[in-house]
Order: C-alpha cells, then sequence, then structure tokens
C-alpha cells in the first residue's frame, strides 16, 4: 500500500511538472536559461509557490507521519552567486539563512531569510526577501541527501530594481516578487552538521503589479554552497 501511495505521489508531480512540454518559454528565455519556466508550470513566476504548495498538501493527504523520524528541525546559512542571462547581465550575490522542518522523509518544508546584493553597470543596491519554500528528497540518507527545491516570496530593494538601461528604458520597483527553485545536496560532516550545495534560477519581477512597462525583471542562473545544522 505504502508503495501505491508513493507512485501516485510520483504520477500527481509529474502530471504537475510536465503537463504542457510543448508550450513557448517566456519571451528571451531557453529552455536550457529556465528548465522549468515552461507552460502552465513557470516556476519564475507565482507558480514557483502554488506548485510546491499544492504538492505539500498531496504528499500529507496521501503519507502518513513517520513515526520513526528524528531530528526533524534544522537550520542552515548557504551564500549563493548567480547570473542574469539577459542584458544587462546582472551579477547576484545572496546570503541566505533559513529554517527547515522535515514532514516526511521525503518531503520538508521551511522559510528563508535572503539579503541580494544585485551588481552591474545600471544597478548597484541591497534587497531584503523573505521565501517559504518546499523540498521534494528522491533520495534521502543518514549520511547525504538529494533534493529538488521550490518557493517564492516578498523583496524589498533599498532603490528601484531593475533601472533603465540602453536596450530597456523601464523602471522596477522597490517590492518585487522572487522565485527560486533548484536541485540541492547536503553531506554529512558530522553527526548534525552537513555541508550544503546546488545550482538555482532565481527570478525577481512585481508581477505587473503596476503594468508591463515597470517590470523589466530578473532571471539568473548559479550555484550556493553553506553550512546546514540540525536541532
Amino acid at each position: 500500500m505504502a508503495k501505491v501511495k508513493q507512485v501516485t505521489i510520483v504520477v500527481i508531480l509529474t502530471l504537475m511538472l510536465f503537463n504542457n512540454t510543448k508550450a513557448q518559454y517566456w519571451q528571451g528565455d531557453s529552455w536550457y536559461n529556465n528548465p522549468l519556466g515552461f507552460e502552465p508550470v513557470k516556476l519564475h513566476t507565482s507558480m514557483g509557490f502554488i506548485i510546491p504548495a499544492v504538492a505539500v498538501g498531496t504528499c500529507l493527504l496521501l503519507t502518513k507521519k513517520d513515526p520513526n523520524l528524528k531530528d526533524r528541525l534544522s537550520i542552515y546559512n548557504e551564500t549563493g552567486l548567480s547570473w542574469g542571462y539577459k542584458y544587462p547581465h546582472t551579477f547576484m550575490p545572496q546570503n541566505n539563512t533559513g529554517i527547515n522542518f522535515q514532514l516526511r522523509k521525503l518531503m520538508s518544508v521551511g522559510v528563508e531569510f535572503d539579503v541580494y546584493f544585485p551588481r552591474d553597470d545600471f544597478n548597484k543596491t541591497t534587497g531584503f526577501a523573505i521565501r517559504p519554500f518546499a523540498r521534494f528528497y528522491p533520495i534521502n540518507k543518514v549520511k547525504w541527501r538529494l533534493y529538488f527545491e521550490s518557493g517564492g516570496g516578498f523583496i524589498y530593494l533599498l532603490d528601484e530594481f531593475p533601472k533603465p538601461t540602453d536596450q530597456d528604458n523601464r523602471l522596477g520597483t522597490q517590492w518585487n516578487g522572487t522565485t527560486k527553485y533548484g536541485i540541492g545536496s547536503e553531506i554529512n560532516v558530522s553527526k548534525s552538521t552537513a555541508i550544503m550545495f546546488g545550482v538555482r534560477h532565481l527570478h525577481i519581477s512585481n508581477g505587473n503589479t503596476k503594468g508591463v512597462e515597470r517590470n523589466p525583471s530578473h532571471d539568473s542562473n548559479g550555484f550556493f554552497v553553506g553550512l546546514s545544522h540540525k536541532l
């Protein structure tokens, strides 16, 4: 019965992620820039929060709580670097601190507090973000874990972002939404501490809340490294 439930979960998640593989990507995106940016997934938009939330709810409904699951709460800090693949190719250093709670062996949820430092020929500012997320573990062993993560939240920047360029005269906003998704791994270096590393896609925009003329947006890909500690 447990195997049937796990298969059902995999089928549901697969259908959610690959329902429309022939759909077009967002303007300027290629599949290798934003692998899950096609319709109807669009994990670089609000769907980066909605789809993980639906997946978490589905998992909770179809699986039972594991009484043997211990050390469920952990904290982490990581440093990330990403590079914009659209002009002006914004360099985006970031520091992320989060709390992660293991709901099931195959799934966890958490919240992350981020500081961003966008830099290019037109932008030099700092942003502060909060982002709920979910992680799904195809491999979850005692010594190492592999997970897919996605989540979306809000970011406030000290200056309007992105600024107009010589190729796009649109001006962004200080309040924006942010979405990140990617693949990560944790390798234990002690009983309670693990090294974290992986790759991510980052999207920042205001969702056209003030019209498309105020939403130039930012998209970048990069990597992260950090430490996780079980409480």
